[in-house]
């Protein structure tokens, strides 16, 4: 009897050590890192699991310190799926250190740096547009940009390429493991060398939604459902990292007018930044396309709606994407070519077949390849990059941050 009970007893404790085991080692094969407020100071944290794993909480510590601290998070079902995301922003992190952190019952510790309060280091980031087309070119592209080391990576728009003519004819679900395939190979590629995970900061795009999401804002999105936004469900938005860069977060007409309450929200921000080193945005239709029509109707809309404040409040350059093709243009200023203008670079072509750009008045530089542009930001010189999918820097061109600019432009004028 009592050798019949030891047994029983051994196999309830081993059966209990086995399912907190699995429990344990069920590492979710989607997570990634973002930002909805300042990168100095926090970090969001995304991850997937089933609708019955309804845990949404993550510990953290500084490197070098032994004590975790934990915070809870908020959870939200991903529309038509049996799947979970959850949501945790870590707050009062101390800037530009190195952070562990791992899923409360999960397996797997991992890191992230939040970045300096000011530029007493160089940050380093990509931007780059239309990504998951071609799941071997999107592998091949993120294999270089995780080369580089990059303290983030913007994507532009079209970022998983789940909706448009192809969606027509795919099953159910497709949407969604588009999506996570992204998000999977994001959570295995996009790891610096010395094991850091990169955070992504997500643009919308034509192809991230339904075309008639502009007219009907009672579809799902599902883009919001898989990344936190400050303000619910509004794609547009600023991200200050300390004080020296402002990355303006634009939607090009995709949810949201060009015109009418973003421009106002944009006039709004860019005035309250004026003083603000560098100043940068990213959006996915081109004011100054290299493939598409130069008259269409975004184009248009964006050259008369936002080019003159990017303009006014010295914006350094505008990141543009959605025509497949590596581009930089001249610095254009009133819609001419001008030295004291902004230049607009990029034209999207990370995991796509890159078309042949056009011979047009407004370009300086052009490629028919798949490219993303690399940024260098330091107190005194901002160099940003145009890198193939070989690794080659195929071009180049330097910014200043707007103190500089403006005593140039000064220095300029009082010699003539």
């Amino acid at each position: 009897m009592r050798s019949r009970l030891k047994f029983l007893f051994i196999f309830f404790v081993g059966y209990l050590s086995l399912s907190m085991s699995c429990a344990a080692e069920n590492a979710p094969s989607v997570l990634y890192l973002t930002w909805m407020h300042d990168p100095t100071t926090t970090m969001t944290v995304h991850w997937h699991t089933t609708d019955e794993d309804r845990t949404s909480q993550v510990a953290y510590r500084k490197k070098g310190e032994s004590q975790w601290q934990f915070k809870e998070g908020i959870y939200g079902a991903l529309t038509k799926t049996n799947l979970l995301v959850h949501t945790v922003e870590l707050h009062e992190l101390e800037p530009g250190e190195e952070y562990q952190f791992r899923l409360v019952g999960k397996r797997g510790i991992y890191h992230f740096n939040t970045l300096p309060k000011t530029l007493s280091r160089p940050i380093r980031f990509v931007v780059g547009g239309d990504a998951y087309f071609y799941l071997s070119v999107l592998r091949k592209m993120n294999e270089q940009i995780a080369a580089k080391d990059p303290d983030f990576v913007v994507v532009g728009g079209d970022i998983a390429y789940t909706n448009g003519r192809r969606a027509v004819f795919k099953g159910k679900g497709w949407e969604i493991k588009r999506w996570r395939t992204f998000l999977r190979e994001w959570k295995r590629q996009m790891v610096t060398s010395d094991g850091r995970m990169i955070p992504i900061v997500p643009v919308l795009g034509n192809h991230d939604v339904k075309a008639s999401t502009l007219i009907s804002m009672s579809h799902h999105f599902l883009f919001y459902e898989l990344f936190a936004t400050p303000e619910k469900e509004i794609p547009y938005r600023v991200l200050d990292a300390g004080d020296y860069l402002s990355l303006f977060l634009l939607d090009s007409g995709h949810t949201y007018h060009i015109e009418g309450r973003q421009t106002q929200w944009l006039k709004k921000k860019l005035s309250e930044r004026e003083n603000v080193p560098y100043k940068m945005a990213a959006y996915h239709i081109a004011a100054y396309p290299s493939v598409y029509p130069y008259r269409g109707q975004s184009p248009n809309k964006i050259r008369m709606q936002w080019n003159p404040l990017f303009e006014r409040y010295h914006l350094n350059v505008a990141f543009e994407h959605h025509n497949h093709a590596y581009k930089r243009t001249h610095p254009m200023k009133g819609n001419k070519i001008d030295p004291d203008g902004v230049i607009y670079m990029g034209d999207g072509s990370w995991g796509v077949t890159p078309r042949k750009p056009k011979k047009l008045w407004y370009l300086a530089n052009t490629a028919q390849v798949n490219a993303v542009c690399l940024i260098t930001l330091s107190r005194d010189l901002g160099l940003i990059e145009a890198m193939s999918i070989q690794g080659e820097i195929l071009d180049s061109v330097a910014t200043f941050p707007t103190h500089a600019m403006v005593a140039w432009n000064e220095g300029r004028l009082l010699e003539n």
